[in-house]
């Protein structure tokens, strides 16, 4: 275990309780008030590490791996390889229906429906990503159920997109990531022995220090992403508030507040947990937790609170 001088400076105010000003306490009692025994985190705060427990310790991403393949997708798009209004057909090189690269990554490609949920429990423990194989049962379908242009969460977006990765960079969906997004952050991970089959939506592993790293590289003030994210593909779910590059984002007084969740649970099978969350004033968490967490406004009190302590006064 390794805690940081930061996080001993506070423990010394005596007149204060530790939890209300340590965001390492903070996150532990919320997560063990929620039934976890093993969790990890890493804060950093304008890209230095100022807190940190267990940050060594691998975890599963769960869904919080759609912001890889957000990215590596811009990246090949960057790169002239895609389009983000390249049409689905073209992108699969098969027949498909009316949608494109953007709305994918958007959730906004009209599928509705997510066969996921049904088979994931069918494909623990392998290490080839399904991505062809949910591409196929998505095309196969006579009727997408969603609406295109509305924002509905579908792990086979990411599917999709895992797929068009393969295709467009010729290479494995985790060697193109990992070339495209992990190596330019200077981030070890990779595809879960448990979950490596949910690849592109849900299959990534890594530290908590590497994925804090990672998305300060990426979705920090001074990363290539963090200052154009609306310029990029995103879509309006509520007042100020827009799914984009396998981000939430929240608009606040100071720019955009960027998090999203993972979480991954099987009848007597691994349950896990992971959260994530980009500041406007710098910080970056991440956190890990082996309890499937899904709801929304528990996310958003851990979010607060830490965001309350780490931006001090």
């Amino acid at each position: 275990m390794k805690r940081f001088l930061a996080r001993l400076a506070f423990g010394l105010c005596a007149a204060t309780p530790v939890a209300a000003s340590d965001p390492v306490a903070l996150f532990e009692n919320w997560a063990r008030a929620e039934g976890a025994s093993d969790t990890s985190i890493t804060v950093l705060l304008d890209g230095l590490t100022a807190y940190s427990d267990h940050a060594d310790r691998p975890v599963d991403l769960a869904s919080n791996s759609k912001a890889i393949t957000a990215l590596c997708v811009a990246s090949l798009v960057d790169d002239g390889l895609l389009r983000w209004d390249m049409p689905l057909a073209e992108a699969v090189q098969q027949d498909a229906f009316d949608a494109n690269l953007a709305e994918l990554v958007t959730h906004s490609a009209g599928i509705g429906q997510d066969t996921t949920q049904l088979r994931m429990g069918f494909w623990l423990n392998e290490d080839t990503p399904r991505h062809a194989h949910v591409t196929d049962l998505v095309l196969e379908r006579r009727q997408q159920k969603g609406t295109r242009g509305t924002f509905s969460y579908s792990n086979e977006n990411y599917a999709l997109l895992g797929r068009i990765i393969e295709l467009a960079s010729g290479q494995t969906y985790e060697d193109a990531c990992r070339a495209r997004v992990l190596d330019p952050a200077g981030v070890s991970g990779a595809l879960s022995p448990r979950f490596g089959a949910f690849g592109a939506w849900g299959g990534w592993r890594m530290t908590m220090q590497d994925h804090a790293t990672l998305l300060y590289h990426w979705f920090g003030s001074q990363g290539r992403g963090g200052a154009d994210l609306l310029t990029r593909p995103h879509i309006q779910r509520a007042d100020g508030r827009y799914y984009g590059l396998g981000m939430n984002y929240a608009t606040e007084r100071n720019g955009l507040r960027l998090s999203h969740a993972g979480a991954l649970a099987f009848p007597f099978g691994p349950k896990t947990g992971a959260f994530a969350v980009v500041y406007p004033f710098g910080a970056v968490v991440a956190m890990g937790y082996d309890v499937p967490i899904a709801d929304p406004a528990k996310f958003a009190d851990i979010a607060d609170s830490l965001g309350s302590t780490l931006a001090g006064p």
